[in-house]
């Protein structure tokens, strides 16, 4: 039994928590608003980097260096959206997707201040005031509260004002705007709301890894890996983005260590693709429709 409680199963047990709050901040936007962003690692790799940099460069505590992450993401969440709010559909998504790989560019060549390609080491100081501690199961709980905190928020969007506002507007905005609600607005807030909790995602990363590179926080399979866990577990519900990574997070690490990459890839698609197809509205959505009204 104490097999199933050793450092990597405990690994996986957080990296479940930690892409379930990641996928709940996505679906926020995505499911509610209809906003499907391809742009979320780049939120996730400035929460990460502030965090990394302000703790190594200039020995400020990773909890300011969350702070400013924060304030950062939201600002450029907001200069950035603003302008990609009169796109609709897969136009939307594509010019989201920009952003991530220009901020790995930026990283990549801002050797100075990022490291470049050699990336951060963050030092092992052990503490609350670091965030870092030597067992993985601080992490764990840590990673467990940031999930049900994303889960909480989600609930309260979708029990109030601002869940209908923004499903009246994923359905349609024309509507919506003749019946009085501002939409850009509801949309500006639900992007910061998104973007803040993403770079809180970034701050864990960087303090559980210890280690950064721009592939490693920007990388577009991060957005479309997010992306993923909530359409898997069904879009626009609060359990969905925790009901995907249970189900496939878990596997891919179960998968990684008992089969090469080959074959690891052929199973996880697999199961991805029947997953699909046998719940096209994600497996919230589908229990739901198969619940005796």
């Amino acid at each position: 039994m104490s097999a199933f409680f050793n450092d990597y199963y405990l690994n996986i047990a957080v990296m479940t928590c930690l892409w379930a709050a990641l996928s709940g901040a996505w679906n926020l936007m995505a499911g509610y608003g209809g906003l499907v962003s391809l742009g979320q690692s780049a939120f996730f790799g400035i929460g990460a980097y502030i965090t990394a940099i302000a703790f190594t460069r200039y020995g400020v505590s990773p909890w300011l260096g969350l702070i400013a992450g924060i304030f950062v993401t939201t600002g450029l969440a907001v200069a950035i959206s603003w302008s990609c709010f009169r796109l609709r559909g897969a136009f939307f998504s594509l010019a989201t997707l920009v952003f991530p790989i220009a901020m790995e560019i930026v990283a990549n060549n801002w050797s100075d201040l990022t490291r470049g390609p050699s990336g951060i080491a963050i030092p092992f100081q052990p503490g609350i005031s670091t965030f870092i501690f030597s067992s993985r199961w601080a992490y764990l709980v840590a990673a467990f509260a940031l999930m049900m905190t994303v889960y909480a928020i989600t609930r309260w969007m979708h029990r109030g004002k601002l869940g209908l506002y923004l499903i009246a507007v994923r359905d349609d905005e024309a509507t919506a705007a003749s019946m009085g609600i501002k939409t850009v607005k509801v949309k500006l807030i639900v992007t910061m709301i998104s973007a803040a909790l993403t770079a809180v995602g970034g701050f864990f990363y960087a303090q559980y890894i210890l280690f950064l590179d721009p592939p490693s926080v920007f990388s577009i399979n991060i957005s479309v890996q997010i992306a993923l866990l909530s359409i898997i577990g069904g879009l626009g519900t609060p359990l969905g983005p925790i009901v995907g990574s249970l189900v496939m997070t878990p596997l891919d690490g179960v998968l990684s260590q008992f089969f090469g990459g080959g074959p690891r890839l052929l199973i996880y698609g697999a199961v991805l693709l029947g997953t699909v197809l046998l719940a096209p509205k994600g497996i919230v959505g589908t229990l739901k429709a198969w619940r005796p009204t």
